[in-house]
């Protein structure tokens, strides 16, 4: 069922607003477009919460559930990669660093007592490329799993890494999913196609470039054919990092998508076809479930982890 979904929400509202540049359309242009995909997504049947764009078609994957209560994080195994994607967030020059809930640390053992005191259930390894560090990468699960009580962990790679051999090693060291970011390929979907014989859970998840929404559905329905339960998308966002790369792709900031938890905001266009995916997949009946971690899912989930951090940082103090 839908929540919030008796008007246009908040988010939709803020994330419409067209740049106020000549020959751009008004801002009640995106207005109605987003009002109209939402009325068609919720007589599809789409699930999910309005008010925030979180929004999927049958089921949240596993790992996000934590995550969507504030319960997650990102550990960040290294900034090195094999690919240089022009709407890559992270910081230039790379550097080879693991950080874990924001906190840099030298070694992966460090990892635990970061997850204990803060309450963390879900780990999400990325970086970079984690898989450029495989032997990090098995030891932090080698930790995260000796724990009392041990988070659930994804691993986030682009697949270049991904072999026969190092999914059985990532698969019997304990990872419990394995999330593709087919863009970085061209949506190739080779490595998710052999990851499929080590993993139950695999998925896609990349941002929505808007200019390639007819091949991210050819490749939903190549997904549905691999039985790949899940297909997780972003918007299209502009950080420091990443603004100049983006903009000269052609793509043009939203106004009104500034946060104040996040450090990025959407670009134009990017929820529109973030929505025209989600009814894509309704109408094609796809059983490869389709979610929309949209920039206002992102702020909520900011906004719920910084107030349990202020929480659990006040009561190790007063102890």
């Amino acid at each position: 069922m839908l929540k919030n979904d008796d008007d246009l929400s908040w988010y939709a509202r803020k994330a419409a607003r067209a740049s106020a540049k000549p020959g751009t359309e008004p801002e009640s242009a995106h207005v109605e477009r987003i009002r109209d995909l939402l009325e068609r997504l919720r007589a599809a049947g789409v699930r999910g919460d309005a008010a925030t764009m979180t929004l999927f078609t049958r089921q949240l994957p596993p790992g996000c559930r934590p995550c969507l209560r504030g319960d997650g994080t990102n550990l960040y195994v290294t900034g090195l990669c094999t690919r240089d994607c022009f709407f890559c967030f992270n910081q230039k020059p790379r550097q080879d660093e693991l950080v874990v809930h924001g906190l840099p640390v030298r070694e992966p053992e460090e990892a635990a007592g970061i997850v204990t005191r803060f309450g963390l259930k879900s780990v999400g390894l990325s970086g970079g490329e984690p898989l450029l560090r495989p032997e990090r990468v098995l030891r932090l699960l080698r930790v995260l799993r000796a724990l009392p009580e041990p988070p659930r962990v994804d691993l986030y790679t682009n697949g270049d890494l991904a072999d026969d051999a190092t999914l059985k090693a990532l698969k019997d060291a304990g990872l419990d999913s394995i999330r593709f970011d087919a863009a970085a390929r061209g949506y190739d979907l080779a490595p998710v196609a052999r990851a499929r014989a080590f993993f139950d859970e695999v998925a896609v998840e990349i941002p929505l470039v808007p200019e390639d929404l007819p091949k991210v559905k050819e490749m939903a329905r190549a997904l549905d054919r691999l039985r790949v339960p899940y297909l997780n998308v972003h918007e299209l966002f502009l950080c420091v990092e990443n603004e100049a790369r983006v903009l000269a792709s052609g793509a043009r900031p939203k106004e009104g998508g500034e946060s104040k938890h996040l450090l990025w905001r959407p670009t134009s266009r990017s929820l529109e076809a973030c929505l025209e995916l989600l009814l894509f997949a309704l109408d094609e009946r796809l059983t490869t479930s389709v979610y929309l971690c949209s920039c206002g899912t992102q702020e909520t989930i900011s906004r719920r982890g910084y107030l349990k951090r202020r929480r659990g940082s006040g009561a190790a103090a007063a102890a």
